[in-house]
């Protein structure tokens, strides 16, 4: 068990904050981008832990984490609670959502919050290793599309690296794709042919319904299963 002190926290949208802590007992927290931190809160003597997957890249012994409020949730509204300066307990970082190939050209399809680990792979991997990375990211409403400025400065400084954002309930702002992922899988596939298939990863974080229809649509045009990682959020 771990304590880690919150150093800050911003909101990115209604009812989702962006939270920064450090380990002060720590010199270097060690983790690999995509694993997850279990918090631990306590109710009535009984310990409960949530895990929430790391937003951020390897810095010495600091990590983030991004979240929305659940409000009948047991974990969310203690963190969003908490004051700057406040101390939880954390199980040290545990998860197999890691990239399996750092060099294959990989593909991440992401919605709502389970954006945070693809952020933290994209801010460790492209400044070092230059792999061929794309993200699509979709929401239902643009103020939705967390770290959208990151993401599109990230792809202005990485030619190796696309952003590909959709929305599913744009407002007459909006001007950008629209639909669900699945519509714009041909788009992050960008396939030229049948045998570029066996050269990519694909990695699914969301919502169940989200990531079992990508699966599927990605299992009926040839991918592996062992090209295929996913990590559920429901």
């Amino acid at each position: 068990m771990l304590k880690a002190k919150l150093l800050g926290w911003r909101q990115l949208a209604p009812e989702v904050h962006h939270f920064d802590f450090e380990v002060p007992d720590l010199e270097k927290l060690v983790f690999t981008p995509g694993q997850f931190v279990s918090v631990v809160e306590r109710e009535n003597g009984k310990e409960i832990t949530r895990a929430y997957s790391i937003a951020s890249p390897r810095d010495s012994n600091r990590f983030s984490l991004c979240l929305n409020r659940v409000s009948d949730g047991l974990v969310s509204p203690y963190l969003f609670a908490l004051p700057i300066g406040a101390e939880l307990q954390i199980h040290e970082p545990l998860g197999y959502f890691t990239l399996r190939h750092p060099g294959h050209r990989s593909i991440f399809v992401a919605t709502g919050t389970g954006v945070a680990p693809f952020r933290s792979m994209l801010l460790d991997y492209l400044p070092r290793l230059q792999p061929h990375l794309t993200l699509l990211f979709g929401v239902r409403y643009p103020e939705g599309l967390l770290y959208k400025d990151e993401f599109e400065e990230l792809a202005r400084q990485h030619p190796n690296f696309r952003f590909i954002p959709t929305v599913t309930r744009p407002d007459r702002s909006w001007t950008g794709r629209r639909g669900r992922v699945l519509e714009h899988l041909d788009e992050a596939l960008a396939l030229t042919n049948s045998e570029e298939l066996a050269t990519i990863d694909v990695y699914i974080c969301g919502l169940r319904e989200m990531v079992d229809d990508v699966r599927y649509e990605l299992k009926s045009r040839g991918f592996d299963r062992k090209q295929i990682i996913y990590e559920k959020y429901d």
